[in-house]
């Protein structure tokens, strides 16, 4: 097997030395258009801008206080605001590159290859942001980064001012909206306590217990009209005897069910002995008719005063189911106006913090951006990478020779070694060795020096390129700008 190998080996090798012009031609020819490759490609410069987000002490002083936005929100739409259609606007104008388009979709479409070419990097924990561009003109490219950052600075800060600004006056107005609202209800309270102070103004309380005492006085004159209704019948009886035995039977009949001091029993005493002291013993006189006459006098005054009781008790129960309506309304109205008032303390508040706000935005005192390090002008450009183009063309004309050299070997079918031909159970008679031809090996060696001095003298040519390129010599450079401004 080992033997198999090495004779593989030696066969490629030969391989190698037979067509070794076919494999140093490629490899020559692959270098010199990598080469040729990485000084005739545009050069493209790169220019970068790191910016620092600052946030000021005064922000912590003034938290609660002061309301700005936080490092995090400026970040999060930082991108997003650097690449908008207006701050491309503003920096393509500020740099005179408008100009040059004759329709606003020649403008878009570069705006489009702009935002390609600009790289934005974010470091949220360090605050910190780094802009970069790429350009073939290096001016353009510093011009540019430095203009889209200033540019960017000015207009978060204008925007922010803006925001503070309205943001205040929006306070204002609302303020004083909620102010005449406020103004307004209190009006509609003055208004309702006027019309309905007297109300108002009464305890529940006590009106029950002017409705109680009332109710007292009613029954109490209800019972002497009973007692004057009794005093009439034994007046108009002619005769207390039967009267003064029936007062008799019902204060017996009394004193079964009540005490002595029940006031129904006290009354009936009381006419008993009224009619005990009346002249004959309740026996009817000639003044009888002037007796009846002031009872019934004292009969309709008592009658009048429990009209009049009664229709002060309903009013005052009119007025016990209004007082609850009334204070309830009154109530919906303090409270719409405590609401208002809520609403409007809150504004209040809000506006002076906006008013912080406002200034601090408006002397950039809550967050500021400062540039660490400005966009200079590119010196050495960031592609081609000429070493590694010349370098990458010389492994790849490697490979490509290697496989012109043994892909027909491999894929030609023709017997290799003489073990193939017994795999196929062939018999070998001969081997016949290669005839040596002298004059034609002489010719062929003297031919390969002449070739490979050449291709070794312009390999050197190759090599040296690299040398002064790796050395940042710039006359191979200036050689191809002035073939590519010939033929241009």
């Amino acid at each position: 097997m080992n033997n198999e190998l090495y004779l593989e080996l030696a066969q490629y090798a030969r391989l190698l030395l037979q067509r070794k012009r076919l494999l140093v031609l490629v490899v020559l020819a692959f270098m010199s258009a990598g080469i040729a490759t990485s000084y005739l490609l545009p050069k493209k410069y790169e220019a970068s801008s790191t910016v620092f987000i600052e946030e000021s002490v005064i922000s912590d002083l003034v938290k609660g206080i002061a309301i700005t936005p936080s490092m995090s929100a400026k970040i999060r739409v930082l991108s997003l605001s650097m690449l908008s259609r207006e701050t491309l606007s503003s920096v393509l104008r500020i740099l005179d590159k408008d100009i040059k388009f004759s329709s606003p979709a020649a403008l878009e479409a570069y705006m489009a290859q702009l935002r390609e070419r600009i790289a934005i990097q974010l470091d949220e924990r360090r605050g910190v942001f780094f802009i970069s561009f790429t350009d073939p003109d290096p001016q353009f490219a510093r011009d540019l980064v430095n203009t889209i950052t200033q540019v960017y600075i000015e207009s978060n800060t204008a925007s922010k001012r803006d925001e503070s600004l309205d943001a205040t006056r929006f306070l204002a107005e609302q303020i004083e909206s909620f102010k005449k609202r406020i103004d307004v209800v209190e009006d509609e309270i003055n208004a309702y306590k006027a019309e309905h102070g007297i109300e108002l103004s009464m305890d529940q309380g006590m009106i029950r217990l002017e409705v109680s005492d009332r109710e007292k006085r009613i029954e109490s004159l209800r019972l002497r009209q009973k007692e004057l209704e009794t005093q009439i019948r034994l007046i108009s009886g002619g005769s207390g005897g039967g009267t003064l035995r029936e007062l008799e039977n019902q204060l017996a009949v009394l004193l079964n069910v009540y005490t002595d001091s029940h006031p129904k029993v006290t009354r009936l005493k009381a006419q008993i002995e009224a009619v005990k002291a009346s002249p004959g013993g309740g026996v009817n006189t000639d003044g009888s008719g002037v007796s009846r006459a002031l009872i019934r006098a004292e009969m309709e005054t008592n009658a009048e005063r429990i009209t009049k009781e009664e229709n002060e008790i309903e009013e005052k129960m009119v007025l016990l189911r209004k007082i609850p309506l009334i204070r309830t309304g009154l109530t919906e109205l303090q409270r719409k106006k405590d609401n208002e008032a809520v609403i409007y303390n809150q504004l209040v508040s809000r506006y002076g913090q906006s008013e912080v706000s406002k200034q601090m935005e408006m002397e950039n005192k809550s967050m500021s951006f400062r540039i660490v390090d400005a966009a200079v002008l590119p010196v050495k450009p960031i592609s081609p990478k000429r070493l590694l183009i010349i370098f990458g063309s010389l492994a790849a004309g490697v490979g490509a020779g290697a496989a012109l050299i043994f892909l027909p070997y491999l894929l030609g079918g023709s017997v290799r070694n003489i073990s193939e031909l017994r795999s196929l159970n062939l018999r070998v008679l001969a081997i016949l060795p290669l005839i040596p031809k002298p004059e034609e090996d002489r010719r062929r060696r003297k031919g390969d020096i002449i070739f490979l001095s050449v291709a070794g003298l312009y390999f050197s040519v190759l090599v040296s390129v690299c040398v002064l390129e790796f050395m940042d010599k710039p006359y191979v450079e200036k050689i191809f700008e002035g073939v590519r401004d010939f033929w241009l």
